[in-house]
């Protein structure tokens, strides 16, 4: 930009060096201003520091979350390995109950899915079938047996019916895939429950005494965090 006006500036006759001195004159000339008013400094010193305090607390919201999913994922890990000892503890009585009702569901279903499945194969192949019949039925005619019209009419109702029918079995796999995906996700709730509660109370096992460690290190990032979170409110 400032080239062009250069440019437009030779064109009509003033030099080129008399145009860069008025640009620096007027940009000290802005900065004299600046210096000059204490209330423009701090005004854009707020500014600048607000966007550097803001910038620093995204940052460490960011950490704080990543150690919180660290620690959760400990919690968890610790839940399963108490699962898998059928630790023996009052409680987390209810969390195991949970954990064996959420077992039963998903079998069920996985159990109903399959079946589904055996449907959904067996109807493809009855569909090849029907798909067989009008020309197996045309063959006959072209032989000279009777018109087979309404045989013909029938198959292919019975192939649209087999075909809705795979239709409403794909739908019911999908919802069953979504409600065990779901129950995954209670699951690993009741692992995150118990590996607290375990954690609070230090339970001793030998086989938990490594993630407790890994849980105070999390501890003690997670409350540095904080604090410097609070340092930039």
């Amino acid at each position: 930009m400032f080239l062009q006006d250069a440019s437009s500036v030779a064109r009509e006759g003033l030099p080129y060096w008399i145009f860069y001195l008025l640009l620096c004159l007027i940009l000290l000339l802005l900065a004299f201003i600046f210096l000059r008013d204490k209330d423009l400094r701090i005004r854009l010193n707020e500014f600048l520091s607000g966007a550097k305090k803001r910038m620093k607390r995204t940052q460490m919201r960011i950490r704080l979350k990543r150690e919180n999913k660290r620690k959760a994922d400990h919690l968890k890990e610790l839940g399963q390995r108490a699962w898998m000892e059928k630790l023996s503890l009052p409680r987390i009585e209810s969390h195991f109950r949970t954990l064996e009702h959420l077992d039963r569901e998903r079998a069920e279903k996985q159990a109903e899915l399959k079946d589904t499945l055996a449907r959904i194969i067996e109807l493809q192949k009855k569909i090849s079938d029907a798909g067989q019949a009008p020309r197996r039925l045309r063959k006959r005619e072209n032989e000279g047996e009777p018109p087979a019209r309404p045989m013909r009419h029938a198959a292919k109702n019975e192939e649209r019916q087999f075909r809705k029918e795979i239709r409403e079995s794909d739908k019911k796999i999908r919802e069953g895939q979504e409600f065990l995906k779901s129950i995954e996700i209670w699951k690993n709730e009741q692992f995150v429950g118990i590996g607290t509660i375990l954690d609070d109370g230090r339970t001793e096992h030998k086989d938990f005494l490594g993630i407790y460690v890994q849980i105070d290190k999390l501890n003690r990032k997670i409350l540095h965090y904080i604090n410097e979170i609070d340092k930039f409110r």
